[in-house]
């Protein structure tokens, strides 16, 4: 990624102008990079982007954890590549990190960060990272792995043989389709189906399907 200032634009968004106006001074000095600010908008336009790499700061104050996802999932700009979305004023006691990683968000500054923060996390999203504290980025990272972990461990509930019925059914075989499909008996397979049930504590077909997505 390039760091030539040339190619970067800096874009603030938020309802409160004097509050964005105020940064966009601070950040332009600091970083010697073009600041601009939406007026009183939430949501950045593709079109404002000028075909420059930009990060994107947009103003959280306020703001519920609820409402900072669902706005995120509704921006069209996270899907490029070239716009680095990050947030300011989060509340620190939110705790949706890992949700931010997920949509697509470059970085994180808190209500309480000082000033030389969003300086440095401009510095280390140009050179490609994403901005997180050690200690927030260390608990993500370890929450993925428990999740992970879980679910290696799900997926060996099963035996071989029960994955492979398990995943006919997912694709809408009946028992005799899959006695078929398997060379096996209908008494067979009607039996590693009620053990794959049971196993993995689903009640019928449609749940069981819904499993095997999630797991296989």
């Amino acid at each position: 990624m390039s760091n030539d200032a040339s190619e970067w634009l800096i874009y603030i968004v938020g309802s409160r102008s004097m509050q964005c106006e105020l940064l966009a001074v601070f950040l332009e000095k600091e970083t010697a990079l073009p600041c601009r600010v939406g007026e009183g908008i939430d949501l950045l336009p593709q079109k404002l982007v000028d075909n420059r790499r930009s990060i994107i700061f947009r103003d959280c104050q306020g703001r519920s954890a609820k409402a900072i996802l669902r706005r995120l999932r509704g921006n069209e700009c996270r899907e490029n590549d070239d716009c680095h979305i990050v947030l300011f004023n989060v509340s620190s006691g939110l705790n949706i990190e890992e949700e931010l990683l997920s949509l697509g968000v470059w970085g994180v500054f808190y209500e309480e960060d000082p000033p030389e923060n969003l300086v440095r996390g401009v510095e280390a999203i140009k050179n490609g990272e994403i901005w997180l504290s050690r200690q927030v980025m260390s608990s993500c990272l370890v929450n993925m792995r428990r999740r992970e972990g879980g679910l290696r461990h799900e997926r060996f509930v099963l035996s071989i043989r029960e994955r492979e019925v398990l995943l006919l059914v997912a694709d809408g075989l009946s028992n005799d389709e899959i006695a078929v499909k398997l060379c096996l008996s209908v008494h067979t397979a009607r039996s590693h189906v009620y053990r794959i049930f049971k196993k993995i504590k689903v009640s019928n077909r449609q749940q069981a399907a819904q499993w095997a997505v999630l797991h296989l």
